[in-house]
């Protein structure tokens, strides 16, 4: 657990991985032309090509 001091109050913040939506945990994106056909794959922007990202709860 971290504990952040944002002035005189006191935050408490809990971090934990889910799975990246856009990529669906791969860690990759598909691009694609307009018949379909994969072009290329490139690391997801949102998870940095680690399939998870991070949230605050």
């Amino acid at each position: 657990m971290q504990i952040n001091t944002e002035g005189d109050r006191i935050l408490s913040t809990t971090q934990t991985t889910k799975s990246c939506h856009p990529c669906e945990g791969k860690g990759y994106i598909s691009i694609r032309d307009c018949s379909g056909e994969i072009q290329r794959e490139e690391n997801c922007s949102f998870c940095n090509g680690s399939g998870k990202i991070e949230i605050e709860i």
